[in-house]
């Protein structure tokens, strides 16, 4: 892994232990779905920043997919990751106490799952692979 890309990705994994360690509260609330939403983000993040050195201020303040689909991250996310995104950037457009009292335990239990698969598949398939890694394009 780079050296770049190691504390980004720590923090997606801290906010992915915060969400399994308040899971054994039975209520869903907006705090566990903003931490995935941000571990989602800060796992993609930390491709570009082991790219680029950091991440653009142009597109820091863009939409998650938006991002991914400027710098290339798009093209290497397997679909169920490309709709993870999808999904992640939905509840962050819509985020409200309504929206969260919709959602059940089972899809932020199959949130949590699938966040933690992209925070690997970042780390392992982009990040330590060399020849995608230099497909992203971040300028």
């Amino acid at each position: 892994m780079g050296l770049f890309a190691e504390p980004w990705l720590r923090e997606a994994r801290d906010r992915i232990k915060l969400v399994a360690a308040n899971a054994s509260v039975k209520e869903d609330n907006p705090v566990q779905f903003d931490e995935l939403a941000e571990a989602v983000e800060k796992a993609i993040k930390a491709a570009l920043v082991e790219n680029h050195g950091s991440v653009p201020r142009q597109l820091d303040h863009q939409n998650l997919v938006s991002i991914c689909q400027a710098t290339g991250v798009w093209d290497v996310l397997p679909p169920a990751l490309r709709g993870l995104v999808q999904e992640v950037q939905s509840f962050r457009s819509t985020s409200s106490p309504a929206t969260v009292e919709q959602s059940s335990a089972e899809q932020l239990q199959r949130y949590f799952i699938v966040a933690r698969g992209l925070i690997d598949y970042m780390e392992f398939h982009v990040i330590g692979n060399d020849s995608v890694l230099k497909r992203l394009t971040v300028s």
